[in-house]
């Protein structure tokens, strides 16, 4: 795929003079205790009285349904007395209907992408692409019936690419694919960092962006194969869905549109029990439908949007590409799925024109509109997904999770009443879906520590990731990179900055940056806070600090530090940022330039004192 379509786990917003990405999603312990305290009720013990029951398989019209310790307990079409036990949450289902909790099949889950899914009633994501350094907690997490805020994940964690293809732009080191010789060890390492699957990118016989070659690409489909583990295949082309199916591939993430889906594909893929990811809705968004501006606007769904999901709905991929035709998308989706051809729900947030949580339902609004029946398209984001991943989720069974959403309306008679999520619960426990509940602008940080490198990696305890900042997202030709490594000196792991300044922009820039940059910024309170303390050493030369805060526009306060070769700790006052607003926080970027030239740097023990 070229290097602008369904960009992945990637959000690009420049503020002022900073350009970030983030890719991981908040999994900090103490962060989701805290959420956990606020958004959910105290009991794991539901009945669900006179409700409509998808079971994942039927619907089911009257039906009583008992949760206890946030397991299905039982489904009768007689009334369950609870009236003895005080600690059961009673739920009139009158009109209403009960669905398994809805998962979708692929998803870059980062920021607060976890807890917009849930609240629309997303209540599993299958990422497609992330780092690998939380997968352990959130595979711990996934296991437990707690309280929680969050959907659960499930990741191929890094995805098969070589080195300067598609996956290695984003400003941060993954581990490529670099021989055939290194394939088994890679898939290895994958399986050990705690991936699901894996997931590997195949889109040669184009010269803009380098693609694993056709045995590189076999050779990871059988060492997925021999470890136990499931492979899938970012294609977008009919012939890179044929190369993949006659190698073994088990599932396609995209379907191509760039011509008709031939009687041999699809029988080849009948014939291998392939299943497909369409993700529909950002092929809409590429061929410009603005179906996704739409929905944005709808009633009753624009209040009910993050900052983060407004950000990526409305965005744009800017122009219509050739060979991502909408229309000729879902011909290709009837033609697979008239055959047998297993079809899965996945809507590829948050690339331009998706969101987290909204964009499944309307992923499965636009299954319906290719010609699955409203349960079958229903059925892709439910039991189908879960029988393909081999997850007990997506169905509504005794002794099944309690993960469910109660819609307002039969979906089945109208896909539309899909949107009107009545209520949430994840693992029993209702889900406060205020967005009111959800929010942490303007709360004073938990934890006043901007680095954690040697227990999260480039996540923070305050839910925040470090990213590659350089003016390259300004049309500059600056660049950075960013990895972590031991410091021998420090025994200890520090963040290494590789930057290159370059003179094509006006006031140029290249270094990392930490902080909450989604639009539209509220940013957080730090005025209890007087200083910004980092251990820093590097290329010789000047360096600046910029802040950033929800309040500022333009260039942002910057600071002066001196660098040299030697670690040392360097203090800036947050009262000498000149017109810094510390209610606000929102980031702060540490950089080389505007001197032009290459410098490398590293970071340790940056925090707020």
């Amino acid at each position: 795929m070229i290097k602008h379509i369904f960009l992945i786990a990637t959000v690009v917003v420049v503020i002022g003079l900073s350009a970030l990405l983030f890719t991981l999603p908040t999994t900090d312990e103490n962060q989701q205790s805290s959420a956990n305290d606020e958004a959910a009720t105290s009991s794991n013990n539901v009945l669900f009285s006179n409700v409509s029951v998808f079971t994942g398989t039927n619907l089911i019209e009257n039906q009583y349904v008992l949760v206890k310790d946030g397991l299905v307990t039982a489904i009768s079409d007689s009334s369950i007395d609870v009236t003895n036990d005080d600690n059961v949450q009673v739920v009139d289902g009158q009109g209403k209907t009960l669905l398994p909790g809805l998962l979708d099949s692929h998803t870059h889950s980062y920021g607060s992408g976890l807890n917009d899914g849930l609240r629309f009633g997303v209540t599993a994501h299958f990422d497609m692409f992330s780092m690998e350094s939380t997968l352990a907690a959130t595979r711990a997490k996934r296991d437990s019936l707690q309280a929680t805020n969050e959907s659960d994940l499930y990741s191929s964690g890094t995805m098969a690419t070589v080195e300067g293809g598609h996956g290695t732009q984003f400003g941060f080191s993954i581990d490529t694919v670099d021989s055939v010789d290194e394939i088994e060890s890679w898939v290895s390492l994958r399986k050990q960092a705690g991936a699901d699957y894996i997931k590997l990118v195949y889109i040669p016989n184009q010269s803009r962006i380098p693609s694993l070659s056709r045995a590189w690409a076999q050779e990871v489909i059988n060492q997925a194969h021999k470890q136990g583990l499931k492979a899938l295949a970012h294609i977008s082309t009919h012939q890179a869905a044929q190369d993949m199916i006659e190698d073994g591939i088990n599932g396609l993430v995209h379907i191509f549109a760039d011509k008709l889906a031939s009687d041999e594909l699809i029988n080849l893929a009948l014939q291998n029990n392939v299943f497909i990811i369409p993700t529909l809705a950002v092929i809409a968004s590429v061929d410009s439908t603005g179906y996704a501006q739409a929905l944005a606007t709808r009633e009753g769904i624009e209040a009910r949007l993050s900052s983060q999901q407004k950000s990526t709905l409305l965005a744009s991929f800017g122009a219509d590409i050739p060979g991502f035709e909408f229309a000729l998308a879902k011909q290709n989706v009837k033609r697979f799925y008239d055959a047998g051809v297993t079809i899965l729900a996945g809507s590829d947030s948050p690339n331009s024109g998706t969101a987290f949580g909204i964009s499944l339902h309307h992923e499965v609004m636009l299954l319906a509109e290719a010609g699955l029946s409203n349960q079958q398209a229903i059925s892709a984001a439910t039991i189908v997904p879960a029988d393909i991943f081999d997850v007990e989720r997506g169905q509504v069974k005794v002794g099944s999770r309690a993960d469910l959403v109660l819609i307002d309306g039969n979906p089945f008679a109208e896909l539309d009443v899909l949107l009107n999520v009545d209520s949430v619960f994840k693992n029993g426990y209702q889900v406060d879906t205020s967005l009111a509940s959800q929010s942490n602008k303007n709360e004073k940080l938990d934890d006043i520590s901007l680095s954690n490198f040697d227990t999260q990696g480039l996540a923070t305890l305050n839910g925040f990731t470090w990213a590659k900042s350089d003016d390259s997202m300004a049309n500059g030709q600056s660049s950075a990179r960013i990895e972590l490594a031991l410091d021998q000196q420090k025994q200890s792991t520090v963040l290494v900055v590789n930057a290159k300044v370059d003179a094509a922009f006006a006031y140029p820039w290249a270094g990392a940056a930490v902080g909450d940059f989604m639009p539209p910024v509220q940013g957080f309170d730090i005025s209890a806070n007087s200083e910004l303390m980092i251990d820093i050493k590097g290329t010789p030369g000047t360096y600046r600090i910029m802040a950033f805060d929800a309040n500022a526009a333009g260039i942002p306060p910057t600071q002066t530090i001196e660098v040299n070769e030697q670690w040392q700790t360097i203090t800036v006052a947050l009262d000498d940022f000149a017109g810094f607003d510390p209610a606000a926080f929102s980031g702060f970027a540490i950089v080389a330039g505007p001197t032009v030239g290459e410098y490398e740097f590293s970071l340790d023990k940056v925090n707020l004192k």
